[in-house]
This record gives structure tokens, C-alpha cells and sequence, in this order.
């Protein structure tokens, strides 16, 4: 006579929610309470008595600095202008990837050499920059024209450039890969030019991850330090600011309300690109 097997008993699975508190409670512990710290001490309000909160008066006080509008002003127009150039070289060369990946022709190499910097601290990246446009760099020996770039304008913006170059290549090198090669192909044959293809078929369909990376992108070098403290002679950007009110002083309210300012420039470029990105796509789908 067969023997019964004793049936199992079936547990109800956890809920989802269950798996992801250890990572909320990272996140709470290293992003929600530091920023809220960080408030309290920009409104005055934080345990050092000399901080005469509650107040907006650090806010009013920064605002009406003009170092500090300088530097947010410029940190808007490097982190912004060196995300446009870095996307204008990183578009045709995920396009090139793409279909060399397609034809299985891709290079480990290439890839290796265009994702480099972000294994490098943005400090390497300004020691880069005055070893090659420094004063004594090598490409100011061979043209004097060269000599002190690194600590002007457009030498920092070379360098961000460097330095966003592999966090817009990865998103968009995935999203390059998604676009159908049918449709190219279809237009090329039925008269299209290669540009008229990229303007009207690669590039509609290829802006809603242009659009997002970017707004990632321009969140990450608005925060970027190491360069521009390397190459800060000339040009001064909000990060600097934020430091110098710790260091010269240790004015926690000013800082705090520096860094809380600068956070909330990260987080606006971040909320608009992906806003930006949705309204691209059903634009496209449509």
C-alpha cells in the first residue's frame, strides 16, 4: 500500500514593501536626516547659540551677496554648458557603439578608455587639466595660448566636460541600443539623407533618454568639488562657497544654507529632466 506524503504547508510570501526597508533605511539615515539637520541649520535653528534662529536671514544674506550670486551663476553655466557640449560628442558616438555592438564589432578597449574618468576623483581630473593647460602644461609649452586655461572659464569647462563625459555615455549608450535599426534603414531607402535620418527618426526617439541624462548629468556636476577646488584661481562655483563658510569660521548657518541652496539646484535639474523626459516620450508616442 503507498504511503501519503505529508502535504506542506505553503507560507504566504512577505510583502514587497519587506524587502526594500534595509534599503529605506539607508536612505533615511544618509539622505532624509541629513538634509533635514541641514535645513534646521540654514534657518538658524541648529544647537550653536550664535545661529539666532528661527530665521530666513542666511537665505536673504546669500542672496544679496554678489559673490554669492557669482558663483551660482556660474555654477549654472558650467555644470548646464558642459552637459550640451559632452551631449553633442556623446550622441553619434552611442550611435556608433550601437551599431558596431549590433555587428558584433564592439571594443573593450574604446569602452574602457570613454568610461575612465568616473572611476577618477574630480581632483585627478583638475590635476589633468593643469598638467596639460597649466601654466607650465604641455600643450601651453607647445602654444603659449594654451598657458592658464585650466584656471579661466572655458578651461573648467573642458574639464566638467571630461568629467560628465562617462555619466552620459552609459544611459545613453542603453538607450541607443533599443532603438530599432528598421526604421533607419527604411528611411535611408526611401531617399532620406543620414541627416535628415538622425533629425527626424534617430533623434525624436533618442530624446527622452537625451533629456533625462542630461538633467542627471547637470545634478552631478552642480555638486562636482574636487575639480573646480583644484582649478578655483579664477572662477568660483557654489561648492566652494559652501566649504569656505566651514573652514574660514565654521559659520554652520551659512554654509548650511549654501548647501541646502546648491541641493535644491541638484534636485530641480533632476525633477525637470525627468518631467522633460516623459513629456518627450508622449510626444513621440504620439
Amino acid at each position: 500500500m503507498p504511503t501519503r506524503q505529508p502535504s506542506r504547508v505553503r507560507t504566504a510570501a512577505p510583502p514587497g514593501w519587506v524587502a526594500a526597508l534595509p534599503a529605506l533605511a539607508l536612505i533615511l539615515l544618509f539622505s532624509v536626516y541629513p538634509v533635514a539637520v541641514m535645513v534646521v541649520n540654514s534657518l538658524g535653528a541648529g544647537r550653536a547659540p550664535a545661529d539666532g534662529g528661527p530665521t530666513l536671514e542666511h537665505y536673504q544674506r546669500a542672496l544679496a551677496s554678489d559673490s554669492v550670486r557669482e558663483a551660482l551663476g556660474n555654477s549654472v553655466l558650467i555644470a548646464g554648458g558642459s552637459v550640451l557640449f559632452t551631449l553633442a560628442v556623446a550622441v553619434p558616438v552611442v550611435l556608433r557603439q550601437a551599431r558596431e555592438d549590433r555587428e558584433g564589432r564592439g571594443s573593450a578597449t574604446a569602452d574602457a578608455l570613454l568610461t575612465l574618468p568616473i572611476a577618477l576623483p574630480g581632483i585627478i581630473i583638475g590635476f589633468f587639466a593643469i598638467i596639460l593647460t597649466g601654466r607650465t602644461g604641455l600643450l601651453g609649452l607647445a602654444w603659449e595660448g594654451f598657458s592658464g586655461l585650466a584656471y579661466t572659464f572655458p578651461g573648467l569647462l573642458v574639464a566638467y566636460v571630461y568629467f560628465s563625459l562617462p555619466r552620459v555615455l552609459g544611459p545613453l549608450r542603453g538607450a541607443a541600443a533599443t532603438l530599432d535599426p528598421v526604421l533607419t534603414e527604411s528611411a535611408r531607402t526611401l531617399g532620406a539623407s543620414r541627416a535628415r535620418v538622425f533629425l527626424t527618426v534617430t533623434l525624436p526617439l533618442l530624446l527622452p533618454a537625451v533629456i533625462e541624462t542630461a538633467g542627471t548629468a547637470v545634478a552631478v556636476a552642480l555638486g562636482g568639488y574636487g575639480t573646480v577646488a583644484t582649478l578655483s584661481e579664477g572662477v568660483r562655483l557654489l561648492p566652494l562657497n559652501v566649504v569656505n563658510e566651514l573652514t574660514t569660521g565654521y559659520r554652520l548657518a551659512a554654509s548650511s544654507t549654501l548647501a541646502v541652496t546648491l541641493a535644491a539646484m541638484a534636485v530641480l535639474a533632476l525633477v525637470l529632466g525627468r518631467l522633460l523626459s516623459r513629456f518627450a516620450r508622449k510626444a513621440v508616442a504620439s
